[in-house]
């Protein structure tokens, strides 16, 4: 009797586990399935019921029939190969298209783990399909629009490219008129006529190179780059040089300043811009001081490019990475609004972001951005997470 009571006590917890895991089972939107050695079914949840048709019998009921005898003509999906395979003891993953009642035709991604029992056999598979439809159709958008969105970069950058390139020719014909009418009244330019003569060639200068910045902006991070051990201490004073500031405003590097592993065009180019536009938009130029900073933020490093000069106000702070924007008139300052928007765009694609702030002790302007501190370590990770 003692005996007896136990083993009703036992089966009393099994059903209620396997009440449990059906009712846990049921609540899942995927179809969950277990298949014994015997390719008989072993357990079924509800969302069978939505998709196959089993006629007189109830899905609760399926227990212990054949796997073939019950789907009959349409098959289990997989039975042929996967289900082989996992009951050999191998798991198995595929892709399927199945017909739902009601519904249509949906794609299913299906995973089969075998069971296996504590001598190593396998006792049966555990199915599990999951209705993908609606992320394959969100792939598929994306896919699309990943393709549209190229294309139009593509034919943006070959209009800035061809825009930028073919207009310099008749740019380059008004400046050879304008300097040929000179020669031919040489002496006779007086009063506005002389005036409206070098306003002439200051506005073809000025649109020859907002052309160039244009093309330089077309091409910024365009092409094959590979990585090399660049000594940005012993960059910055290459471009202080380069830049020719003005006599009595010094541009210097910290003592800090670290040697990377990145491509060198990207970065130089964007260090020339902030330097260049520093001394551009300087309101004394001969005293101005330009500071090149850098700090180890984790895999990133954070440069600053800070001056004494004007600086930003707030308000603006944004505004100013936009395209031919400037805080000042173009009569005052030659500049084609072009220098930010070329920085923001080298360093977003090295994964960084680009920001203004108060220069040191609340005065001038100071440009952060952030590069990665080993180029090929970046891509690597980038490689991972994809």
């Amino acid at each position: 009797m003692a005996r007896a009571v136990e083993v009703f006590r036992l089966k009393l917890i099994e059903l209620d586990r396997a009440s449990l895991l059906r009712a846990t089972a049921d609540t899942l939107p995927a179809l969950v399935g277990y298949v014994d050695a015997q390719r008989r079914v072993g357990f079924l949840n509800d969302e069978f019921s939505r998709w196959f048709d089993f006629g007189a019998t109830r899905v609760e009921d399926a227990r212990g029939r054949a796997l073939d005898d019950l789907f009959g003509v349409s098959g289990f999906p997989g039975a042929n190969e996967a289900l082989p395979a996992a009951l050999g003891g191998e798991a198995a993953r595929f892709e399927c298209r199945l017909l739902r009642r009601g519904v249509g035709w949906r794609s299913l991604e299906a995973v089969f783990q075998p069971h296996k029992g504590p001598g190593g056999a396998t006792l049966g598979v555990v199915t599990l399909f999951t209705d993908i439809t609606d992320r394959k159709q969100m792939e598929l958008r994306l896919a699309r629009q990943t393709q549209d969105l190229r294309r139009s970069n593509e034919e943006l950058e070959q209009f800035a490219y061809v825009a930028s390139h073919d207009l310099k020719a008749p740019l380059r014909g008004i400046e050879n008129l304008v300097t040929w009418i000179e020669e031919d009244l040489e002496g006779a330019l007086e009063g506005d006529v002389a005036s409206n003569m070098e306003l002439l060639k200051s506005r073809v200068r000025r649109l020859e190179s907002l052309l160039d910045d244009l093309l330089a902006y077309s091409r910024s991070g365009r092409g094959d780059l590979s990585a090399e051990s660049v000594d940005v201490g012993a960059l910055v004073a290459e471009l202080a040089a380069l830049v020719s500031p003005p006599e009595g405003f010094s541009i210097s590097g910290a003592s800090r300043l670290p040697t990377l592993v990145t491509p060198r065009a990207p970065l130089t180019q964007a260090l020339q811009n902030l330097i260049g536009n520093a001394i551009k938009h300087h309101d004394r130029p001969h005293q101005g001081h330009v500071v090149v900073d850098a700090t180890k933020r984790g895999e990133m490093i954070e440069f600053s490019v800070s001056d004494d000069g004007p600086g930003v106000p707030t308000r603006f702070r944004e505004r100013v990475f936009g395209m031919f924007q400037t805080l000042r008139p173009r009569d005052e300052v030659e500049g084609s609004g072009m220098g930010l928007a070329i920085v923001k765009k080298l360093v977003e694609r090295q994964g960084g972001r680009v920001w203004l702030a108060d220069g040191p002790g609340g005065q001038g302007l100071s440009v952060h951005f952030t590069w990665p501190a080993d180029w090929s370590s970046s891509l690597a990770n980038d490689a991972r997470e994809s």
